[in-house]
């Protein structure tokens, strides 16, 4: 398993840790039998702000934010944002889920900056992402320099949409990772690995142009529908092993049943060939 988590606090919000674990599950997709890794640190504090997660892949930096809501969003760069067009969703103090992660994503990077980490790498590429439980559609008003390091997406589209988050200024290795590990004083995070990851049930239409994903990688087959398809194989499969096998199996007790006959037929001086005849003529 590719995939490391740890924790510097466990947040008192119920729902927000089972979402954090659904998330490490749904990563399971595109990093369970990859070469490729993945750490996700949950609620740690950076420059006094605390961050319900952070991403590290070997060319990304992504400040998360876990907004347990389900539904059709709506809403602005810096303006009120809806889920359903009447539940408010606000970035914690702030007025949305947007100005929230730019607040924390200044927080991160002055800590490296302050802490002399990741001195070579440009910092001005940390990406931010709000996560939401389930969005059935989104559309954000988003300007085309905030779509350049700013995603939102939900669980069942998160695996695709943190792999495809990159950037040439940064580069990191394991090593650099497991040092920052040591430095946050973190411990590893033990979550069920056992569980499915979720089906995408709603394809993340979106109306104006924001996206998870940039256009080129939303024309490549989706390793979660792949997923889903297989494990739709997994559950026809019995039912077609059943029809092969009782065919085979009426088959051999055809032969087996004749075998018996020709053997007897044999000794009567009618010989083996006499089942032949009674079929062919």
């Amino acid at each position: 398993m590719t995939i490391h988590a740890y924790y510097g606090d466990y947040s008192q919000h119920k729902n927000e840790q089972i979402m954090f674990n659904d998330l490490l599950c749904q990563l399971k997709l595109n990093w369970q039998y990859s070469d490729d890794w993945i750490y996700v640190f949950y609620n740690t504090m950076w420059s006094g702000q605390e961050v319900d997660a952070i991403a590290f892949t070997r060319h990304a930096i992504i400040v998360i934010d876990l907004k347990n809501y389900s539904g059709s969003l709506t809403g602005a760069e810096n303006g009120e944002w809806l889920i359903d067009a009447s539940t408010p969703v606000l970035g914690g103090s702030q007025i949305n889920p947007f100005v929230q992660i730019r607040k924390n994503k200044f927080a991160v990077l002055e800590w490296f900056k302050a802490q002399g980490i990741f001195t070579s790498q440009n910092l001005g590429f940390i990406s931010g992402c709000i996560i939401f439980n389930e969005l059935h559609s989104r559309n954000i008003e988003l300007s085309n320099n905030v779509k350049k390091w700013f995603y939102v997406t939900d669980i069942p589209h998160a695996a695709d949409a943190l792999m495809n988050i990159s950037s040439s200024g940064i580069s990191l290795a394991e090593d650099d990772i497991e040092y920052l590990i040591g430095r946050l004083k973190l411990k590893k995070h033990e979550w069920n690995q056992t569980q499915a990851p979720r089906d995408i049930r709603y394809p993340l239409a979106d109306e104006t142009g924001a996206s998870s994903l940039s256009a080129a990688n939303q024309s490549r087959p989706s390793i979660a529908l792949k997923h889903s398809l297989s494990r739709q194989a997994e559950r026809e499969l019995p039912s077609f092993s059943s029809a092969y096998l009782a065919f085979f199996a009426t088959v051999g007790i055809a032969l087996f049943i004749a075998f018996n006959i020709a053997s007897g037929m044999q000794g009567s001086g009618q010989g083996p060939f006499y089942i032949l005849k009674l079929f062919f003529g």
